[in-house]
C-alpha cells in the first residue's frame, strides 16, 4: 500500500506536469497564430508575384478572346461567364477586358416573348398578366441597358448577334386571335438599342416569328447593312388558328440582295418556296444552307449562278404531282468547281437535278432520301428499293477527291450501298445512319415492317488472302478491299453483328494496315442493336497498339431494361406497362 507521503509527492509532480503542459499549449497556439500571419503574407506575395499578373496585356487579350470560343458560339449576358466574368476578377483584368473590343463583338440576346402566353397555363389574364407584364418590362429594361453597354465596348469591330424568340407559344391558345401589340412592347426596346449598330453587323442569327422578322426588316434598310457577310434565319409562323391556303404564302427574301453577303442559312418555307425569282443574287455566296424545302428546278437555277459556292446544305423537294415526261430534254450540266461540302436531303420523288451537278472538288458528302420502291403501287408482293441515282452520280463524279461520306443504308438496298462504297475508294471517314434513338420501351422499328436485305458491317472485313488464282488466265487476281483508305468509321444504326464477327472485322483491318494494304483505322464508333456480350474493346485496342496504331474504339450497346412490347405483342397497351 502507497504511503501518504508518496501520494502527496505524486500529486505535486502531476501539478507541475500540468502547468508545464499548459505553457507548451500556450506556446503552440502563439506559434500557430504567428504561422497563420506569415502564411497570409506569403499568400499576398504569391498573388502579387503570380504569373498571370506578369503576363503582357496582349497575351491576356488573346487568352480572353479564346475564352469565348468554349462551349457555345455566342456569349450570353451573364456575370458568371466570359467576357463579363473577366471584369470581376481584379482591376487589371477589368481594365484589359474593357479595353479589348474583340471580346465584345459576339452576343446572344433572348426575347421573353408575349407576356400573355404561357406554355403551361395557356393565355394569362387579369392579375397574373399584370404581374408578368411588369416582370417582363423590368427584365427587358435591364437587358437593353446591358446590351447597349456590351455593344458600346466593341469599338468599330464587326458584330455577330443572335436574337431568339420562344417557339411553341401558340397565339390562339384559349381564345380568339391575338394581335401583335404585346410582341412590339417586348421587341421594340431591343430594336431601338441594336439598330444603330446595324452598319457593323457582320453576322446575324435570327430565330423569331415572322412578325418580329418583318418588324426588324422595316427598321433597318439594306443600305445600312454594309458589313453583313452572314445571315441565318429560322423564321416561324405561330398562328395556327386562322384558316390559310393549302400552299405556304411566298415571302420576299430581301436579305439576298446584299452585295456583301457570303453565307446564307434559311429555315422558313415561306422564304424558300420560290427561290427562282432571285436569279441574279447568288454569285457572291460561298456557303448556303436551306433547311426548309427548295424545289429542285429552283435549286438548279440557283446553282447555275453559284460560281463561288464552297458549302451547300439543302433539302430538295420535287412536287408529288409532277408527272414524268419522257420527252423532256436532258438538264444542262452545272459546274461547281469550288464545292467541297454537300449535304443533300431529297425529300420527295426522284429528281434529275443532282445528276446535273458537276462537283469535281467535292471532299465531303452527306446524302439522305426517303424509301423509294421500283414497283411502288403495283401488284408485286415484294417491291425492291430503287437505286440512288443521285448518290451514285455524286460519288462517281468526285471519286478522286471525296474524303468524307455519310449515308443512311435504311433507305437503300445493300447492293446499292456496296456499289457506292466501291466507287468511294478514297474516302477516309464514313458515317452510316443518323443519330441513334433507343426509347426504353423498344427499338425504333416495327416487327411487321422489316426487310432482310440490311447492310452488314462484315463487308469491311479484309480477307487474309487478297489475291486469288484465275485458272483461265493462269494469273493472280487482286481482290478488292472495301475503302482501303478508311481511317474513321461511325455507325449510328442498330446493327446486329456477333462479337466474333465484329472481332474478325476489326482485327482484319488492323492486320491489313500492318501489311500496308489499308490505312490505319484509328477511330471506330459502332452502335449495336443488342446488349453487351464480350468486352471486346481492351482486346482490340491492345492489338492495334501492338502494331503501332492508336485506335479510339467505342461500342455502344442497346440499353437494358424493359423488353420490347410491339403492337403484335399480347402485352401491348397494358395499363401498367409504362410504370414498371
Amino acid at each position: 500500500m502507497v504511503s501518504e507521503e508518496k501520494l502527496q509527492e505524486a500529486i505535486e509532480l502531476r501539478s507541475q506536469a500540468n502547468a508545464e503542459l499548459l505553457l507548451i499549449d500556450t506556446e503552440i497556439q502563439r506559434l500557430k497564430a504567428k504561422r497563420e500571419q506569415v502564411q497570409r503574407s506569403i499568400d499576398i506575395y504569391n498573388t502579387i508575384l503570380s504569373p498571370a499578373r506578369r503576363l503582357p496585356p496582349d497575351i491576356l487579350r488573346e487568352i480572353f478572346h479564346q475564352c469565348l470560343t468554349i462551349g457555345r458560339p455566342y456569349p450570353i449576358l451573364s456575370a458568371t461567364e466570359a467576357p463579363m466574368l473577366l471584369t470581376r476578377v481584379c482591376s487589371l483584368w477589368r481594365s484589359i477586358a474593357l479595353s479589348s473590343p474583340w471580346i465584345w463583338t459576339r452576343l446572344h440576346i433572348p426575347l421573353p416573348g408575349d407576356p400573355r402566353l404561357s406554355s403551361k397555363y395557356g393565355k394569362l389574364e387579369d392579375q397574373a398578366l399584370d404581374v408578368r407584364r411588369q416582370v417582363f418590362s423590368n427584365i427587358m429594361q435591364l437587358r437593353c441597358q446591358a446590351v447597349k453597354e456590351w455593344l458600346g465596348r466593341s469599338g468599330s469591330c464587326p458584330l455577330s448577334l443572335s436574337i431568339s424568340y420562344p417557339f411553341g407559344y401558340i397565339s390562339g391558345i384559349g381564345g380568339a386571335y391575338i394581335d401583335e401589340a404585346e410582341d412590339d412592347e417586348v421587341a421594340d426596346p431591343l430594336f431601338q438599342i441594336i439598330c444603330p449598330f446595324a452598319p457593323r453587323w457582320g453576322h446575324l442569327d435570327l430565330s423569331v416569328p415572322f412578325n418580329i422578322y418583318q418588324k426588324l426588316e422595316t427598321k433597318i434598310s439594306l443600305d445600312s447593312l454594309s458589313m453583313l457577310r452572314g445571315f441565318k434565319g429560322n423564321i416561324f409562323f405561330e398562328d395556327y388558328t386562322l384558316p390559310g391556303p393549302a400552299e405556304p404564302t411566298m415571302v420576299p427574301l430581301h436579305i439576298i440582295k446584299l452585295p456583301t453577303l457570303e453565307t446564307l442559312s434559311i429555315n422558313c418555307q415561306q422564304l424558300t418556296i420560290n427561290l427562282g425569282r432571285y436569279q441574279n443574287s447568288w454569285d457572291r455566296l460561298t456557303d448556303i444552307c436551306f433547311e426548309s424545302p427548295v424545289l429542285d428546278r429552283d435549286l438548279l437555277e440557283m446553282l447555275k449562278r453559284c460560281h463561288k459556292l464552297i458549302k451547300l446544305d439543302v433539302n430538295m423537294q420535287v412536287p408529288w404531282d409532277r408527272m414524268p415526261d419522257p420527252f423532256e430534254p436532258a438538264l444542262e450540266m452545272v459546274l461547281l468547281p469550288h464545292l467541297e461540302s454537300l449535304k443533300l436531303h431529297e425529300s420527295g420523288p426522284f429528281s434529275a437535278v443532282p445528276s446535273a451537278v458537276d462537283a469535281p472538288s467535292l471532299k465531303s458528302l452527306q446524302y439522305r432520301c426517303p424509301h423509294r420502291y421500283e414497283h411502288y403501287g403495283t401488284a408485286s408482293e415484294v417491291s425492291s428499293l430503287a437505286p440512288p441515282k443521285s448518290l451514285i452520280w455524286l460519288i462517281s463524279n468526285a471519286a478522286a477527291s471525296l474524303e468524307t461520306l455519310s449515308i443512311d443504308p435504311r433507305t437503300l438496298q445493300s447492293e446499292h450501298v456496296l456499289q457506292c462504297l466501291r466507287l468511294a475508294a478514297h474516302v477516309k471517314e464514313l458515317k452510316i445512319g443518323d443519330s441513334p434513338f433507343w426509347p426504353p420501351m423498344a427499338m425504333d422499328h416495327e416487327e411487321d415492317i422489316r426487310y432482310d436485305d440490311y447492310f452488314d458491317l462484315e463487308v469491311f472485313t479484309v480477307p487474309i488472302a487478297t489475291t486469288e488464282y484465275d485458272p483461265f488466265t493462269s494469273t493472280l487476281l487482286q481482290k478488292d478491299v472495301l475503302l482501303p483508305n478508311l481511317e474513321s468509321l461511325e455507325t449510328n444504326d442498330s446493327h446486329i453483328i456477333a462479337d466474333e464477327n465484329l472481332r474478325r472485322m476489326l482485327t482484319s483491318r488492323i492486320d491489313a494496315a500492318q501489311r500496308g494494304l489499308t490505312s490505319p483505322l484509328g477511330r471506330v464508333i459502332i452502335h449495336l442493336g443488342r446488349q453487351k456480350g464480350e468486352d471486346l474493346v481492351p482486346e482490340i485496342i491492345a492489338r492495334a497498339r501492338d502494331v503501332g496504331i492508336a485506335m479510339k474504339l467505342e461500342l455502344v450497346y442497346q440499353l437494358s431494361g424493359l423488353p420490347y412490347i410491339g403492337r403484335l405483342s399480347p402485352s401491348f397497351l397494358l395499363p401498367d406497362q409504362y410504370t414498371r
